[in-house]
């Protein structure tokens, strides 16, 4: 069970979807979310509280890893996520994901900057703990300056 303050801000991630693309890939038992936002959709002391810089061209990646155990939310896991975005001219920029846990939550989230109206590949590779193989879930989306 999530506690409201710690899922607040996947919660209002994800209600920005039309502004940006929210999706998510099963693998095997565990469902990974993930969702790339420019960060000024953000009220300025939930950014603050995650250490997020809000900034008309700063945006971040949330990933969250639920195992299916039935239950309707699922339940979270640890995992170890890597990654990097690339432009369209396949310039690279890792990204640097930070866990994030309040109660029974878990998350991971990744800062980064982009040019106005930029369409953007991610690639990241989720390890989830106690599983062997590693998973690369890759996806493009288009952010704009606020």
């Amino acid at each position: 069970m999530f506690s409201v303050r710690a899922f607040a801000i996947f919660l209002l991630t994800l209600s920005c979807a039309l502004l940006a693309r929210a999706d998510s890939t099963d693998i095997g038992g565990y469902t990974v979310h993930y969702l790339a936002v420019n960060s000024t959709f953000l009220d300025p002391g939930i950014a603050a509280q995650y250490g997020i810089v809000r900034g008309a061209r700063q945006a971040f990646i949330n990933v969250a890893v639920l195992r299916q155990d039935g239950s309707s939310a699922g339940t979270p896991v640890t995992a170890s996520i890597s990654g990097g975005k690339f432009n369209l001219m396949q310039q690279s920029t890792p990204l640097q994901f930070k866990e994030v846990r309040e109660g029974q939550a878990i998350y991971y989230l990744a800062q980064f900057d982009f040019s106005n109206a930029e369409t953007l590949r991610f690639e990241i590779t989720v390890q989830i703990e106690g599983q062997n193989d590693a998973h690369k879930i890759t996806w493009s989306t288009q952010l704009y300056a606020d």
